[in-house]
């Protein structure tokens, strides 16, 4: 009787226990990108998704930029996914300026950019070793020169 009453017990108690699991979405992730680039005006963001692939894919956007600002980009990476995300910023086919160094195998979460000539650059986001990945990328205004 003992034994019955224990295993109805066990029984009730591991139905009522559930295991609840928090993935990190695009909104949380822009939340933590902007902590990042505090003392910076908000502009655009752009979300990353990318399945694994050799070479690794690659996502571009383009943007406008203005003569005589500060930019600065920053990006996120989700917990939920291994890759690691890097952005180049080009201007026609010339690398500005990137958040991963090759040369030194260093991550940097922001760059920021003092734009010489108003047009449209465009920015690279791919994830290291061609690994899948979820990130968030952030356009902030710096201050003007």
């Amino acid at each position: 009787m003992k034994n019955i009453f224990l295993f109805f017990l066990f029984s009730i108690i591991l139905s009522g226990w559930t295991v609840t699991t928090y993935a990190q979405s695009e909104d949380d992730l822009i939340e933590i990108c902007g902590m990042i680039a505090q003392d910076a005006t908000f502009l655009k963001d752009f979300t990353i998704r990318l399945d694994a692939g050799d070479p690794p894919p690659i996502q571009r956007f383009s943007v406008i930029l203005k003569k005589g600002i500060k930019y600065r980009f920053s990006v996120c990476n989700s917990n939920d996914y291994e890759g690691r995300v890097i952005l180049q910023l080009f201007d026609n086919n010339r690398l500005l300026a990137t958040t991963y160094v090759v040369a030194s195998g260093k991550d940097y979460p922001s760059i920021d950019y003092d734009c010489s000539k108003t047009g449209a650059y465009h920015l690279f986001f791919n994830f290291k070793e061609g690994k899948p990945g979820l990130a968030v990328g952030l356009l902030s205004l710096v201050e003007t020169m």
